[in-house]
Formats: structure tokens, sequence, C-alpha cells
């Protein structure tokens, strides 16, 4: 048996001793009794199923041999003024097994006194939460992340870019955006299967990442689109290297199940100051610089030009009106269509 010797007697308990004790050492729940002083009297199996630690090698020890790191000097002093207070203390805390693993429980300590009120012991229960903290913390990543390559999807890239911009007032140098897609990605898709297409993704992103600084975002907007956000640019010359150097790096022979594939991506870049004032509009220049870019022949980078962007929504917007005044004219044309008599 883990457990050692006898927790301190409940006052005014008509239960005896040896069954208190037995119904602590046999609750699931991770559960210690230190002395006033901070050392471990008793332990039972559940605790030392946690913590990994046999009972003759933490009786004896402070709490902190299961100190991860992960918590602060001000949480652990919040901690001993609740309890020495003779209040009852309660918070999630992340301690570390005897394997050096951590692991996370809701941990709850009591005082308890002797019959003059006097705090003599306290008594910690735990709860192991470890399993709910790791599914909350996948919910999150999957819902700030892409799926297929792991780099941030597009919330939280522009939660990210937002937060730039929001430091850009209080530093000196520039934000640049970069949009890039990647050059005929359907037909490249439709040749290699849609696993030979994720696979060209992945390797895309993995690139990409590769050829960024570390404080730069790489990010999967969705589809074939991915974008980096490079903060503190000295100049838009910075911003024009790293697009170059995107676009060598893509242009480079992929292998894909076997298969040598040739890629290539059109890239827009968006500058701040001077391009967008707010997250929304540099995304959004960044993103016309980028058809600009594929208009242009592809394989390419174009850096955001206001007149260039009114000249191809201008185009785009005639080109939808007239299609919209054909399809009206053959409606009208079949409506005025003699019926033929079968």
């Amino acid at each position: 048996m883990c457990a050692q010797r006898h927790p301190p007697s409940a006052v005014g308990s008509s239960l005896p001793p040896e069954l208190l004790a037995n119904a602590l050492t046999a609750i699931d729940n991770p559960v210690f009794i230190a002395d006033r002083q901070g050392h471990i009297v008793w332990v039972n199996d559940a605790f030392c199923r946690i913590s990994g630690y046999p009972s003759d090698e933490i009786i004896g020890k402070n709490p902190r041999i299961l100190k991860s790191g992960v918590q602060d000097t001000a949480f652990y002093r919040k901690l001993w003024e609740t309890i020495l207070a003779g209040n009852t203390w309660r918070d999630d805390i992340v301690e570390r097994r005897k394997d050096g693993n951590l692991f996370t429980v809701e941990q709850v300590i009591t005082p308890l006194r002797n019959h003059t009120g006097v705090i003599t012991h306290y008594v910690a229960i735990h709860h192991d939460v470890t399993r709910r903290k790791q599914e909350i913390e996948h919910e999150r990543h999957l819902a700030y992340h892409d799926a297929l390559t792991g780099l941030p999807n597009r919330a939280l890239f522009f939660d990210t870019l937002k937060q730039a911009f929001a430091k850009s007032g209080r530093l000196p140098n520039s934000l640049a955006v970069l949009y890039v897609d990647i050059d005929n990605f359907k037909s490249i898709n439709d040749t290699l299967g849609h696993h030979g297409g994720d696979s060209l993704l992945l390797t895309v992103a993995d690139r990409l990442r590769a050829a960024v600084r570390k404080t730069d975002t790489v990010a999967r907007l969705g589809g074939d689109e991915f974008a980096v956000l490079q903060a503190d640019v000295d100049g838009p010359e910075i911003a024009d290297k790293l697009a170059a150097k995107l676009l060598d790096t893509i242009s480079r022979p992929f292998m894909i199940d076997g298969h040598k594939v040739h890629a290539s991506v059109s890239i827009g870049v968006a500058i701040h100051p001077g391009d967008g004032d707010n997250a929304q509009d540099l995304l959004d220049n960044a993103d016309q610089a980028m058809y600009q870019a594929k208009n242009q022949g592809r394989n390419n980078y174009r850096r955001h030009c206001p007149t260039a962007s009114r000249l191809m929504v201008s185009g785009q917007k005639f080109n939808a009106e007239n299609a919209a005044g054909q399809a009206l004219s053959k409606r009208s044309r079949i409506r005025r269509s003699p019926r033929i008599a079968s």
C-alpha cells in the first residue's frame, strides 16, 4: 500500500480513525496531508499514481518537489497567504511527475485546526483535469489553426495583424503583408489528385515557414492562399527581398508521390503606412496586388498600386455588367422566339 501513517482524526467524529484512513486511501482523488511547515506527512494511493512517487520517496518532502515552473512566485505567495490565514485555497495547478511529464490538477487545500483552533496541518485534494485541459487546448488550436498544415488560419492571422497595427504606433518601422497564391493549383490538384494536392500544400507551407524570420507570421488563409506578415520592416525593399526569396523557393521542383512537380506562386505586397490604415485594408490591398501579379503573367510579385487596383476593379465590374447584359439579351431572345409545334 502507498498510504503511510494515519491522517489526523476528524474532531468530533464518531468514526474510527482506521475507517477514515481507509476512506482517504481508497478514494480516486489524489490526496496528501502536510504539516504546518509544509512537509508531507501522508499520501494516498491515487497521489502516488498521479505523481509517480512511491510513498517512501514523498513522505517528509515539501510539495515543491512537484513544482513544474509553470506558475510564478506570485502564484505560490497567494496560495500560502490564503491557507495561513485559515482559508481554503482552490485553483488549477500544473505539476511535474517524477518522470518529468507534466499534469494538471484542480487543487483544493484546506487548513486543519486542533481543538484549540490552531492550524496544524493542511489537506490537499486533487482532481486530475489534464485530459480536459488538453482537449480544451486542442479545440482552441483547431479553431485558430489550419487542420492540414498546422499554420495559423485566417482568423488568427487577422487577429495577429490587428495586434501588429496596435503596436505599430509605438514603433518606427512598417508592417508588410505578402499575399501568396499558388498558380494553376486547380490543374495541379486535378493531375495529382486530392492527396497529391494536399502534399503540395504541406510542402509549400514548410518552405514558406523556412524562408521567413522567426518574428514573421505565415498563415494559410484557405485553399491555395497563404499570407506572410512582416513586422518591423525597415523599408519596402525588405518586403521586396522576401517576395523574391519566396518566388525562388517555391519555383524549385517538388517531389510528390514519386513525381517531380513544378509550381509557382503569385505574390501581392502591401505595406503600412501607405497601403492601408487598418488590418482589413492592408490585407485587401495585398490581395489586389496578388491579382495584379496574376494578370501580368504569374510567377512574380507586385506591390500594391492604387491605380492598377482601380482599373482592375473597373474591368471586373465592366465584365460582370457585360455578362449580365448578354444573359438578359439571351433570355429576351428566347422569350420572343416562336414556339415550334411538335
